[in-house]
């Protein structure tokens, strides 16, 4: 569609350049990189055909068009998170004439701003069709979208049976995500034996590092039930430095905040949460996302992959 390049991502880069007037204050205030934030504008002044700021040494101003622009990206963002409310579900339930809802799956751990940007592509490619989304981790997705119980979904595990199509879409690295003063801020990159020394640490069971940290140490193909039972045994033998148990990248980023702890997070929702972080390294790992459905579903896919990665990753 022509208008694809107004995705979430952009505007929100675009609405804090034009607040504070400077593409290096809303870097700052994003904890974006500069380029990054450049890019977007460059993306939208082009497709849109005009030229949406004035710069000058003293920082950058909104033209005219730029102004009325400024206040479309706020109602588009607006809308953005009404359609959020009415159509996200938390849990995946059978009903009747299920077959006219568009089935979709997303993980609980992709970052805020992904799920916005998901959703406004599929209410702009879907705008007559009633939408279910189902929030799980993704191996339960992987499973649904197997047993046709969702037309297709976003995957951080790529252990996939053979009759699914998986869409590579971006790699997220993990960082390390800790609280202001903390020793950690005073390092460029953190290798994961030093966060293991820590007194501590904020335990995810969710969190696929262990999947693919597990994966990256032993060699064979790897059965997800193995990572649920070293997660049970380190939750039951209570051996390990843990001080908080919890599933919710939301509640894990605010203890991180409050000083509780230290966690290993996705490093796009460390930048969502505005969260300290630093890359983790000896090993340094990064978790593959995926959109993966059926080939019988393939002619539902109303939109182009291409789309999908520019809306999730810039």
């Amino acid at each position: 569609m022509k208008s694809d390049f107004l995705n979430p991502r952009f505007l929100r880069y675009f609405i804090k350049v034009a607040d504070l007037g400077s593409l290096v204050s809303a870097s700052k205030e994003l904890n974006v990189s500069q380029p990054s934030i450049t890019r977007a504008v460059q993306i939208l002044e082009s497709n849109l055909g005009k030229k949406l700021f004035l710069r000058s040494k003293k920082g950058m101003k909104l033209t005219k068009e730029g102004q009325l622009f400024y206040l479309n990206s706020k109602a588009i963002l607006s809308y953005n998170e009404k359609v959020y409310e009415n159509i996200s579900q938390p849990e995946l339930k059978e009903k009747k004439q299920e077959e006219e809802y568009l089935r979709f799956g997303m993980p609980r751990s992709l970052s805020t701003s992904h799920k916005e940007n998901l959703l406004w592509i599929l209410k702009r490619n879907y705008e007559n069709k009633k939408i279910r989304i189902v929030e799980e981790e993704s191996n339960t997705l992987n499973k649904l979208v197997f047993e046709n119980k969702l037309d297709f979904a976003i995957s951080c595990i790529p252990e996939f049976h053979k009759d699914l199509t998986k869409v590579f879409l971006y790699n997220d690295p993990f960082c390390v995500a800790f609280y202001k003063g903390h020793h950690f801020q005073n390092m460029k990159e953190i290798p994961i034996d030093e966060i293991r020394k820590e007194p501590n640490y904020i335990f995810r069971r969710t969190c696929e590092f262990f999947y693919y940290n597990y994966k990256l140490t032993h060699k064979g193909k790897l059965d997800y039930k193995i990572i649920n039972n070293i997660v049970d045994k380190r939750i039951k033998n209570g051996k390990h430095r843990d001080v908080i148990y919890t599933n919710s990248e939301t509640t894990a980023s605010h203890c991180i905040k409050t000083g509780l702890g230290v966690a290993i997070i996705p490093e796009s929702v460390a930048i969502d949460y505005k969260l300290l972080f630093r890359e983790v390294v000896k090993p340094s790992i990064k978790r593959d996302i995926y959109f993966i459905y059926r080939d019988e579903n393939k002619d539902k896919i109303n939109f182009d992959t291409k789309a999908l990665k520019n809306a999730l990753w810039l």
